[in-house]
């Protein structure tokens, strides 16, 4: 029986390089060493405790002899305050090794997630539009978690199950070798089919967490968009999709556990089988005189004891298996960005704001969205770009932070390649307003203060009343402390574009770019805010994408695109006498004008 997703394509990993990292036990084994002080106390104490809990049977079985032989009472007194002594060892032996082995699992736990989460700020769009959201963070938790779960038991039971087992034998040995050895094939014919079969529950178990991942995806999609349903009527059929996918969710689980438990119930069931056995021959022993009471009880403790550690054992595998699916699917998460930094990256700190675009060219998918693309902006100047949707003009304001690197020719920055700079440095003398701002579940000071999270209130007053934020907070209930809500849902599209300009304002960068950043705000407010920021914005070099040639028409230089070329330059003078596209462009939204006023 295959299964197959009804909904959403599940994410597969695409194929890697033979030295790509990766997700694997050896990984894992690096995070486990950092806490070898931990996983050694675990075992040790574990060691312990598996003697001292592997005696206590032999002590049972030694006084009921005793009280069978009629032995003197202090003798059996002893006996019982050593079983007594050795109990609490074995006690306090488990506790320690609990503590230590948690100590263990926690924090591998806290570093696995640490090291994918860096990895995750560091990794390209290209990755993202990849994977859903939600099918991320269902990895980041729910894969993560099997880590711990496995971790957690391996280390509470490894080594207190490797010596129960291995001194229970012995004494069991030491008391009946044949019916010894004959319990020990039964058992471990037991565990040997256990694990055999637990191989085939890993790839099993990687359907649920993926489809746990889809449902994931629904959940994060569903609420990120919850006004968009709601406008649209679409409630009952984003939970009907949600209904499908949960059903197919609850049938994999079924379809997984219906496997799981009857090979999980395998070692009680051998375990009981093999206590009639036990009894059978044992008693047989015990009434011919080849074993004693004691023997015989000593035999039947160990029987259950070593059952329990089998059945640990198996869960240790089973929950290794489940890993296994987990660690593959953690691995595309651990791969390298394609845009990162050069090994002889130069530092290069004090950016005049000087660009250059030579002859660049991006392609995507076998489709030219910019080609021959020359320009130079001298430092300072405030260059607008125009053109129709999909002429390409965010696509070239992507290379310069390099979110995209172009496919042919070069982005200069103060004369030296962008490839060839630090990220870090690059990307913090840039400041990116886009047309669809992202805002943090927050209060809005926070969110401003992303942009500079030193600055002073002076400087947070300022870039407010440049933006124009001052105007809606006393609309706000608790002013700049409003807890803006996910994806500042809180706030309109024009206030979270303020908001978006408030924080680059308080980046103080050297380039600043406002890709049609204005266009959800009113063009009186827009007009004030455009006023105020030709204060901030004489002082570096400034990008401006717009639709509207208002908000173009003061700039120094302004960059008309078209099918991804460019098409015109010049000052908004020129270009009108030019009475080119440009031209066009203001006469109609001249018409548009004056059409909505009447």
């Amino acid at each position: 029986m295959s299964i197959q997703a009804t909904g959403k394509a599940i994410p597969v990993a695409p194929p890697t390089e033979p030295d790509a990292p990766r997700a694997d036990f050896r990984w894992l084994l690096s995070f486990i060493m950092q806490q070898r002080r931990f996983v050694l106390m675990a075992l040790a104490f574990g060691a312990v405790a598996g003697i001292t809990a592997s005696a206590m049977p032999y002590y049972v079985g030694l006084i009921i002899d005793h009280i069978n032989g009629r032995v003197d009472l202090n003798q059996i007194a002893v006996d019982g305050g050593v079983l007594i002594g050795i109990t609490l060892v074995s006690i306090v032996m488990f506790y320690f090794q609990r503590m230590t082995s948690g100590e263990v699992a926690y924090n591998v736990n806290r570093e696995v997630r640490r090291v994918l989460f860096d990895n995750l700020l560091t990794l390209d769009q290209k990755f993202y539009q990849h994977y859903p959201t939600g099918d991320l963070i269902s990895r980041l938790h729910s894969d993560t978690e099997m880590i711990w779960r496995l971790l957690a038991i391996t280390f509470t039971r490894l080594g207190s199950a490797i010596l129960t087992l291995f001194t229970a034998f012995i004494l069991l040995g030491a008391i009946s070798l044949p019916l010894t050895l004959a319990v020990f094939t039964i058992l471990s014919i037991s565990t040997i089919t256990q694990m055999r079969v637990g191989k085939r529950l890993a790839p099993m178990f990687e359907t649920v967490q993926n489809q746990a991942g889809v449902l994931a995806a629904q959940v994060q999609d569903a609420t990120s968009g919850i006004q968009t349903i709601k406008t649209f009527g679409r409630e009952s059929g984003v939970a009907d999709s949600f209904l499908r996918e949960n059903e197919e969710y609850r049938r994999r689980w079924v379809y997984f556990k219906k496997r799981y438990e009857p090979t999980g119930m395998l070692p009680n069931m051998i375990a009981e089988s093999t206590a009639a056995i036990v009894v059978l021959f044992g008693g047989v022993l015990v009434v011919n005189g080849h074993m004693t009471a004691g023997n015989f009880a000593q035999f039947l403790i160990f029987l259950g004891m070593i059952a329990t550690v089998l059945l640990q054992i198996g869960t240790m595998f089973q929950r290794y298996q489940q890993t296994i699916g987990a660690l593959t699917r953690l691995t595309p998460i651990l791969q390298q960005a394609e845009i990162m930094d050069k090994p002889e990256a130069v530092p290069h700190q004090a950016f005049k704001g000087e660009i250059t675009f030579e002859d660049i060219g991006v392609e995507i998918e076998g489709s030219w969205l910019l080609r021959h693309v020359s320009l130079r902006i001298p430092a300072g100047q405030v260059v607008a770009f125009v053109g129709h949707t999909g002429a390409g003009k965010t696509l070239l304001m992507s290379l310069l932070a390099r979110v995209l690197d172009p496919s042919e020719g070069r982005v200069l920055i103060d004369g030296i390649d962008v490839r060839d700079m630090k990220l870090e440095e690059l990307r913090h003398a840039i400041a990116y307003v886009p047309q669809a701002t992202f805002l943090f579940s927050q209060p809005l000071h926070l969110n401003v203060r992303m942009g500079n999270p030193d600055i002073d209130d002076s400087e947070l007053d300022r870039a407010i009343h440049i933006s124009r934020v001052s105007n809606d907070l006393p609309q706000l209930p608790q002013g700049l402390d409003t807890l803006v809500g996910e994806r500042g849902v809180m706030l309109s599209g024009g206030q979270k574009q303020r908001v978006a300009i408030a924080r680059a304002i308080v980046r103080d960068p050297a380039i600043i770019v406002l890709d049609d950043a204005l266009s959800s705000v009113d063009t009186q407010t827009a007009a004030d805010i455009l006023n105020d920021l030709r204060q901030v914005l004489r002082s570096r070099t400034s990008l401006i994408i717009a639709h509207r040639i208002a908000t173009v028409k003061d700039a120094d230089h302004i960059v008309v695109l078209s099918g991804g070329q460019i098409v015109e330059q010049g000052t908004h003078e020129d270009l009108i006498a030019k009475n080119g596209f440009y031209a066009r462009m203001a006469e109609r939204e001249l018409q548009e004008d004056n059409t909505h006023a009447l």
